[in-house]
């Protein structure tokens, strides 16, 4: 019953052989001036698959400063919707010191090398990763023997200047720097292949190759140099394109953009970006040499042809047919499905994308070549889950899943196949399941319907059993904003009159915001009984600033609000930037001690005595101990004399003192 898990992986075919890894780095400079401009997303946008992109941030500045999460994720999400259904793409990001004038980040491609001919032709390709990951998961296992740790590694290693040189708002950029959300943009770019590998020689004039080193964009941009019947190049045929100003890429017939093809070839540089052209809004987030102060959220048309030519088979996902696993079709951000109203679905054309019918039979023909990992792993991620409502066919039915963080899908819903409808409702939904959903970049739920039903009205003369007509489509679900992530940044600099104020301004960031229309920033002060509230000003910078006492810890709680509700955050805990120093004191009044933990602050808190043990000082024994009760002791048991007695705060810390009696 498993291999019928492998439904519309097993169709168009194409075999893998999985050989070695290799990277391929690359620098990105920033122009040195600033031009305040602001490309912002389209308004109405397709949303065509099912990806994520996973990221592993190295080094602890991540986490102090939640807003540069934000905007790596936010651009995450807006690549996301751009992309055909993949396996989750894997980056690893990290800040470190870039060598050279204007360096902002340097990306590593990873490659594997791969059989990627249809049929098993042994032809061993350099492929980009993320093309592996769409291919592994649209074709199926057949031919591709690796193992379960193969998926763990990154598709690509971004290191960003760490220079005070970026800002990390998810809108524009109000400062003099590099707009952080744009350069991830062009960064996760030049993972999927966005970048000429070759080297360029300007004094003997040719571009160096190296037979089996160059990737599909660089036979992309060669092509016009490259005789397909002796597999040579014109190397000096070449140089004389990349450097003539008006070299070209095709993605297909007729798709055609201009390259950066200065007069001296730049190794990293020309060939790697389209041409510089401030008209051009649809190429511009991959034109040369980004200013600061510039931020660009609109991708362009070009992405989805640049991944087709980059051998992703589609540049939308069609449901059923198409090859592969079998994709769903696109949605669109002007079709958000409304929060708290019933939705239904039923089998009418406006739900179903292209009808495909599979033989059973042809199923039954096929062998995993893979570990039973792997196979677990992959099937994951299929397009139509096991629904086990018949015995004989588990796929049959229909479901409503959402798409989680970690790229698999949670069915929320299912039906029997006789049903002529599926219905659904946000109030379905388990709001502690919802706290792993992903989201798109508008803040809405990634959500999909799938239909598999038996094709009754099959030849019954025919040898060979029935297939099953399928379709499935992506929609978005408006919903509940999502829970902030919040945590303590830095102690900004002084700016009150004098180093002794009582209070310092401190940053909070915070992270999750996508859906959010307003925050209320809860802030309750040690030893205060109720706390002062105050609204974010600017949400999407991903931060705010608040004054807290230096002696006292403050906590915090973020409400995040939507026309649909609120959602709040968990408590987060600042200690005391400068912890007070207390003194203890105790008075003897006949037999009773009573005591007290003060400092010399006008806002006085006193602190909580919970534990003593009374000392004899001759023996140097405990005489007494136990809890301290309303800060007072009973000493009626103790005889005349002199005592040592030590007692502990409630955070642990521990006083001593003498008395007599």
């Amino acid at each position: 019953m498993k291999k019928l898990l492998l439904l519309l992986f097993v169709l168009g075919l194409a075999t893998f052989s999985y050989a070695q890894e290799d990277r391929f780095e690359t620098i990105s400079f920033g122009a040195d001036f600033f031009r305040r401009e602001t490309l912002p997303k389209p308004m109405v946008r397709e949303v065509v698959g099912g990806t994520v992109i996973q990221v592993l941030y190295e080094g602890e500045e991540w986490e102090q400063n939640l807003e540069r999460k934000s905007a790596f994720e936010y651009a995450c999400r807006l690549l996301e919707e751009q992309m055909p259904t993949a396996l989750p793409l894997k980056v690893n990001a990290r800040f470190g010191r870039l060598r050279g004038n204007n360096v902002i980040a340097n990306t590593a491609l990873c490659f594997d090398s791969c059989n990627m001919a249809p049929g098993g032709y042994p032809y061993i390709e350099r492929v980009v990763r993320p093309t592996t990951k769409y291919r592994f998961r649209d074709n199926g296992l057949t031919g591709m023997n690796v193992a379960r740790s193969y998926f763990n590694n990154p598709d690509g290693v971004i290191t960003f200047s760490d220079n005070d040189i970026f800002s990390y708002s998810l809108d524009s950029v109000v400062e003099d720097k590099y707009d952080f959300v744009t350069v991830v943009l062009r960064e996760l770019c030049k993972t999927f292949g966005f970048c000429f590998t070759p080297r360029g020689d300007n004094i003997n004039k040719v571009i160096q190759l190296e037979k089996g080193s160059f990737v599909r964009y660089d036979e992309l941009v060669l092509s016009p140099d490259f005789d397909i019947f002796s597999q040579e190049y014109d190397l000096v045929g070449a140089y004389n394109r990349a450097t003539s100003g008006n070299a070209i890429i095709e993605f297909s017939y007729g798709d055609s953009y201009g390259l950066y093809s200065p007069s001296m070839f730049e190794n990293g540089r020309s060939l790697s970006f389209f041409k510089a052209d401030e008209a051009n809004t649809e190429t511009r987030l991959m034109q040369p040499d980004l200013p600061r102060g510039t931020s660009i959220r609109n991708i362009g048309k070009w992405f989805r042809p640049f991944l087709r030519a980059m051998d992703w088979y589609t540049d939308i996902a069609v449901g059923g047919g198409g090859g592969g696993q079998g994709n769903a079709t696109s949605t669109s951000t002007d079709k958000v499905k409304a929060y708290g109203k019933e939705l239904s679905f039923d089998k009418s054309l406006k739900n179903r994308s292209v009808n495909s019918i599979v033989s059973y039979n042809y199923l039954n023909e096929m062998k995993r070549s893979s570990s039973d990992e792997v196979y677990d792993y992959v099937r994951q991620f299929m397009t139509y889950p096991e629904l086990n409502m018949s015995s004989q066919h588990t796929l049959l039915g229909w479901s409503i899943s959402i798409l989680r963080k970690d790229g698999t899908w949670d069915i929320v819903k299912t039906a029997n196949v006789m049903l002529p409808e599926i219905k659904f409702s946000t109030s379905e939904i388990d709001p502690v399941k919802a706290l792993d959903y992903i989201r798109s970049s508008d803040g809405y739920l990634r959500c999909k319907l799938a239909h598999l039903d038996e094709d009754y009205y099959y030849d019954q003369s025919l040898p060979i059993p029935p297939g099953i007509y399928t379709f499935a489509r992506y929609f978005l679900l408006d919903y509940l904003p999502q829970k902030p992530q919040l945590a303590f940044s830095k102690v900004m600099p002084q700016t009150r009159a004098s180093d002794d104020e009582y209070y310092a301004d401190v940053k909070i960031a915070f992270k999750n915001v996508e859906g959010t229309e307003s925050i209320l920033v809860e802030q309750l002060e040690e030893g205060a009984p109720v706390p002062f509230t105050f609204y974010v000003e600017d949400i999407r910078a991903g931060y705010f600033i608040a004054s807290v006492d230096k002696e006292y810890s403050t906590t915090f709680r973020l409400r995040a609000m939507n026309k649909n509700g609120e959602t709040i955050s968990e408590q987060l805990l600042v200690s005391p930037l400068v912890p007070a120093t207390y003194t203890l004191s105790s008075r003897v009044n006949k037999n009773v001690i009573s005591l007290e933990l003060r400092n010399s602050r006008k806002r006085n808190i006193n602190k909580l005595i919970t534990d003593y043990k009374v000392l004899d000082l001759k023996s140097s024994m405990i005489v007494q101990e136990g809890k301290v009760l309303d800060n007072n002791i009973d000493i009626n048991s103790l005889g005349k004399g002199v005592y040592g007695l030590q007692v502990a705060d409630e955070d642990g810390k521990s006083y001593n003192t003498k008395f007599i009696k």
